[in-house]
């Protein structure tokens, strides 16, 4: 990744939809036109984008509750 890629403020749907697990662009497109897409997207000219602190916070929350069953299984 060049470094002017990782100082963006914001993530292309395009390089990140599978992580939402849609199969292909088109779909999680719809899904955002449709208000299902699971977090907030904007749009940079064409490109439709998420903001990276959101698209963190959004991955975030699953390590969260990941760690709360390791916490609670160990007890």
């Amino acid at each position: 990744m060049s470094n002017s890629t990782s100082q963006r403020p914001w993530i292309p749907v395009s390089e990140v939809y599978d992580h939402f697990g849609y199969k292909n662009q088109k779909s999680a497109l719809t899904a955002i036109t449709m208000g299902k897409f699971p977090v907030e997207t904007f749009r940079i000219g064409r490109i439709r984008a998420i903001h990276r602190e959101v698209y963190d916070a959004y991955f975030d929350q699953f390590k969260d509750e990941g760690l709360e069953r390791l916490m609670v299984g160990a007890k």
